[in-house]
């Protein structure tokens, strides 16, 4: 049967909604339409069904990261992931590409070019406890956030991951807390429903102690429901598990390029998500 590798197109949402279902993955149908409209992406298609596809999202001249690369269990073996892979290493031809790796599919990056630089740790719970305030220093305040703080986070956003995300960024604002001083924005975090409950991320902030009074006042308004969090730092993962939010995986970050500089001093605590990221 004969192979056809197209781009993919609004349309292939509840195709591709298929596929991550019977990998057991928790999209919905709304979390893919988003990313399709956020990205641009490859399928693979065979007598008019799609057996596999791949994403990728521009964040700047030279950054993309890479997700969603899944075949359909019945069409593994046959090479349909790399020829998705190699059509998106062409299509971003110039940027370096970062995307978060299963056990699975880490053999087959590697032999594409990409290499591990660090690891993310994905944190839920079915049903969130109440968790516990965290005190801010107090020349520091939390509020909602709003248009007037956008530029800002911007800014905080790319000096912390390296990507221009303002897109992305409009998205989340309506469920977005930030904590800033008597000057400007010092960090924020975002809260979105995607899968099977709530996410919080990314969480941008200069120290731990912000980052988790940030997702501390996220949290508060989530008792009871399903969260998840996908984390960079170890600490900050530990702190998750106290709350009773269990790791349920732990994928490899992995690069193909020479990897974008971010800030020393304002650092990325939670992912918006793996793909997104």
């Amino acid at each position: 049967m004969s192979m056809t590798l197209r781009d993919i197109t609004a349309t292939d949402a509840a195709a591709g909604h298929a596929l991550t279902q019977q990998a057991g993955w928790p999209h919905r149908i709304e979390d893919w339409q988003q990313l399709i409209a956020l990205g641009e992406g490859v399928v693979m298609e065979e007598a008019g069904r799609v057996s596999g596809c791949a994403l990728g999202w521009r964040w700047g001249s030279t950054a993309a990261t890479i997700g969603l690369v899944v075949v359909d269990q019945t069409a593994r073996g046959r090479g349909i992931g790399r020829r998705l892979m190699q059509a998106l290493i062409a299509r971003f031809a110039g940027c370096t590409l970062r995307l978060h790796a299963t056990e699975m599919g880490k053999g087959l990056y590697a032999q594409l070019g990409f290499r591990e630089c660090g690891q993310v740790w994905q944190y839920q719970t079915a049903a969130l406890a109440a968790p516990a305030a965290i005190p801010l220093p107090p020349a520091l305040r939390l509020e909602p956030a709003c248009s007037a703080a956008y530029a800002d986070m911007c800014a905080l956003d790319r000096q912390a991951t390296g990507l221009q995300r303002a897109r992305l960024l409009q998205q989340l604002l309506p469920g977005s807390v930030l904590v800033r001083d008597a000057q400007s924005v010092q960090g924020f975090a975002s809260l979105r429903r995607f899968g099977r409950g709530w996410t919080i991320g990314p969480v941008i902030a200069r120290d731990g102690t912000v980052a988790q009074a940030l997702i501390a006042a996220l949290l508060h308004t989530l008792t009871g429901q399903f969260v998840r969090l996908d984390t960079p730092d170890a600490g900050l993962a530990a702190w998750l598990a106290t709350l009773g939010l269990q790791q349920v995986d732990a994928p490899h970050i992995m690069v193909h390029g020479t990897p974008w500089r971010t800030a020393d001093d304002i650092h990325c605590f939670a992912l918006v998500s793996p793909a997104l990221s």
